[in-house]
């Protein structure tokens, strides 16, 4: 039998031809229901049952999503929350830290003002000095020239004795010669009262001028002297031993001496009072202590006490601490600054770039040799903006803040050396502050 057959005989079995019986009232109606009827009423009855468990379905599906979608809204609405919380606290960050930098601007701009003072002020007692000794010099030409006015007048009077000598022989013209001799030694005599009072006079300025000569030095020491406690304290805070940080300087400055070419025949100064030696003495202190404030003001001009970045905060010191990737104790040779992906990275101090490009665990690192000893190292970077051999300023940009090498996220893994050997960066950056804080508060007792 074929398959149609099969469906014909099924439906005959099932859906046979039907008559029904209606009764309304006293009469008997007949209905008959044929096979396609049957068929037709079947088919909407599974129609009607599919849609109504579909339908059912359907909405205990649409019930259950929504559940779930309201449930992720509500996660989402707190993890909404607890991100809005922590952008305001970055942005009260950001701005206490924004803060902090203006004040360490305008500090660094004070200090900078106060030392053009300072050689202002330098310069200006160098060019009373040297108009002190100008004057010096035109007192003792004009004490020599009085000197011989005084030789002269003697000699003078010496001849008018000898005339009157020889006057005794003419007694007609005794009066009249007397008369002339008295008038000039009368005149002689009060000349030469006026001179002394001339040289008392001049004297009394050279008293004075040593006065002020030796009081502008005092003030001079004064504040180079000042100047050097406060760029030792500086240096102190380093931890760095001073004498490891100007050996080299002041060699260097002995070797320009001598390379520049100078000579002559050596004659001792001899001064002509005491009062010139005391001056003398009191100008060679005051000159090697400027001597000394110039060599410490180059040696902290070339040490990096600048911050290598902006916005950061600390994420691991310098020293010993677990290793982020093994667990296991090890050394930490630099301090993480950690801060957004392409933060600009500046040079803390002038120097000349010995490295730039892929260095093993640091990445991409940038290496600059600042003299002296001293080398500052930028790692992890994201990209660099330097050649090996470039020279660079105080607060040039050389990189972009990274996550190259052996590191778990964005930062700048910050190296301080000396003579090769690795430094704490964070005493330096708090010897930065100090400077501009000393600078702030000298300004305020101006």
């Amino acid at each position: 039998m074929s398959l149609v057959g099969r469906i014909n005989h099924i439906i005959e079995k099932w859906f046979p031809d039907r008559e029904v019986l209606v009764r309304s009232n006293d009469s008997v109606t007949q209905v008959r229901l044929g096979r396609r009827r049957q068929l037709i009423f079947g088919a909407v009855s599974v129609f009607l049952i599919v849609w109504t468990v579909g339908s059912t379905g359907v909405g205990y599906y649409f019930s259950h999503r929504l559940e779930l979608r309201e449930e992720q809204l509500f996660r989402s609405e707190m993890a909404y929350s607890e991100l809005i919380n922590r952008v305001t606290e970055s942005q009260q960050k950001f701005s206490e830290i924004t803060s902090q930098m203006e004040d360490t601007h305008h500090n660094l701009l004070n200090m900078a003002e106060k030392n053009l003072k300072l050689q202002a002020r330098v310069q200006d007692f160098s060019l009373k000095l040297a108009d002190s000794e100008k004057e010096k010099s035109r007192i003792s030409a004009l004490r020599s020239s009085m000197d011989s006015q005084m030789n002269a007048l003697g000699q003078q009077i010496d001849g008018i004795t000898n005339r009157n000598l020889a006057l005794r022989d003419e007694l007609e013209t005794v009066e009249t010669v007397m008369t002339r001799v008295m008038r000039e030694r009368d005149q002689a005599n009060s000349r030469s009262k006026s001179l002394q009072g001339e040289l008392a006079v001049a004297n009394q300025r050279i008293s004075d001028l040593h006065t002020i000569q030796k009081q502008a030095l005092e003030r001079v020491a004064e504040h180079a002297g000042s100047s050097i406690d406060d760029l030792k304290s500086v240096l102190k805070m380093t931890g760095v031993p001073i004498k490891e940080l100007t050996d080299d300087g002041a060699g260097s400055d002995v070797k320009r001496v001598l390379d520049a070419g100078v000579g002559g025949p050596f004659v001792q100064f001899e001064p002509e009072t005491p009062e010139d030696e005391l001056f003398m003495n009191a100008a060679l202190a005051v000159g090697n202590r400027m001597d000394q404030l110039a060599n410490l003001q180059k040696v902290i001009n070339r040490l990096p006490l600048g911050e290598p970045t902006e916005n950061y905060y600390v994420s691991s010191k310098f020293g010993k601490r677990k290793d982020p990737f093994n667990g296991k104790w090890s050394f930490h040779s630099g301090a993480d600054l950690a801060a957004p992906m392409k933060t600009p990275i500046y040079a803390t101090a002038p120097g000349v770039v010995s490295h730039a490009g892929w260095t093993g665990g640091y990445g991409k690192m940038v290496e600059i040799d600042h003299g002296n000893g001293l080398k500052t190292r930028y790692g992890h970077l994201m990209k660099v903006l330097v050649k090996k051999g470039q020279k660079v300023k105080y607060r040039d940009m050389v990189a972009l803040m990274g996550s190259t090498g052996r590191s778990t996220g964005s930062h700048v893994h910050y190296e301080v050396l000396l003579n090769g050997k690795q430094i704490d960066p964070i005493k330096f950056i708090k010897a930065g502050h100090y400077v501009f804080k000393v600078k702030q508060n000298t300004d305020e007792h101006k």
